[in-house]
């Protein structure tokens, strides 16, 4: 066991580093990794066994240890000098942020209070393959007859639960960073809020809890930012045809619905699985009657 006096001596330079990280929450082995990077500037040897290191953090009240569910066990979360639930659910993924309805709600675009965390990450570099021009009418009401597939990858922390997401590569496109003395993560700005939640509605509530949000982002949101994220995100599916429904039923004026440029082309689908459904003209795209 590391002695105490050691850790003791050079726990001024542990905390300066930790409080230093860009992010602050860790699952075991990722807290492993990083001691192990590190002890050298510490001067622990290398037979201090990092379960101690962290057990003495734990003492000192330093890092705070929160226990997620998944099926088989369980995952232990370690956060330093916090215990606000965002920053600790994002320690269960590296370069994780948050989006579709928990961004939602950080944004104070529902009433509803989550019970459910979409924690997202992107794909480490573009996904080449198909492109809109391989893209096929058949293909797109084959997709969209079905259901949204959903991720099985979740955790669940007393009544609430992790679901965690993927999405394709931008950068790290529209990301605010949320900083203060408890609290550290990430989650999608409002325009890219409005764009993720149109293209995953079951991860956003479904398309009335939606089209709700645009309404209470009217003056708000800034249509042209949007209209440039989504050219930068290069859908292969044509969400624009989605963005502009959303906008024009939630009463954005014309000069900002042409904003929105769609292609000639496909007919779209405002969500998966629609049964008994209308079709938008102007924006080529069935929706759910009554909406």
């Amino acid at each position: 066991m590391a002695r105490p006096n050691l850790l003791v001596a050079h726990l001024p330079e542990i905390t300066t580093f930790f409080d230093g990280l860009d992010f602050k929450a860790f699952t075991y082995h990722r807290l492993s990794g990083v001691l192990d990077r590190e002890r050298h500037r510490w001067e622990l040897p290398i037979t201090k066994a990092n379960k101690d290191i962290i057990k003495f953090l734990l003492r000192q009240g330093l890092l705070q240890k929160t226990e997620f569910g998944q099926e088989p066990g369980t995952v232990d979360v370690f956060s330093w000098k916090s215990n606000d639930i965002y920053t600790v659910v994002t320690g269960l993924r590296a370069d994780s942020f948050f989006a579709y309805y928990t961004a939602l709600s950080l944004h104070g675009l529902t009433q509803q209070l989550p019970k459910t965390y979409y924690l997202n990450t992107e794909h480490s570099s573009p996904q080449y393959g198909d492109t809109r021009e391989d893209l096929t009418q058949e293909v797109v009401d084959k997709v969209f007859a079905g259901e949204q597939r959903r991720s099985e990858r979740q955790y669940t922390l007393d009544e609430r639960r992790v679901v965690l997401t993927n999405s394709k590569y931008t950068g790290r496109l529209g990301l605010v960073k949320q900083v203060n003395d408890t609290q550290y993560f990430y989650y999608t700005d409002l325009e890219r809020t409005l764009i993720d939640i149109a293209v995953r509605p079951a991860y956003s509530g479904g398309v009335t809890e939606i089209l709700e949000a645009y309404r209470s982002a009217m003056g708000k949101a800034d249509i042209s930012r949007l209209a440039a994220y989504l050219g930068e995100m290069n859908f292969i599916y044509p969400y624009e045809q989605v963005i502009g429904f959303y906008l024009e039923r939630a009463g954005y004026a014309e000069k900002y619905l042409k904003k929105i440029k769609i292609a000639p082309g496909l007919n779209f689908y405002l969500s998966y699985g629609i049964r008994n459904r209308e079709f938008s003209e102007r924006w080529r795209i069935w929706y759910p009657k009554g909406i």
